[in-house]
């Protein structure tokens, strides 16, 4: 089940391409079971790793 739509993909990958700023969160991911709950601001272009808040 893909998380990311592209327009939320590219705005991830944007953020992820400009360094030294504090970007605001674009998505929000949480666990419905649990207590985790991510805002991710970024994704490296590696496609495996993203950058946000827990």
């Amino acid at each position: 089940m893909p998380l990311l739509t592209p327009d939320l993909r590219d705005q991830l990958l944007a953020n992820g391409r400009q360094s030294g700023r504090d970007h605001v969160p674009v998505v929000k991911f949480f666990n419905p079971v649990g207590v985790g709950t991510w805002l991710a601001t970024e994704l490296d272009a590696d496609n495996d790793t993203c950058f946000g808040l827990c």
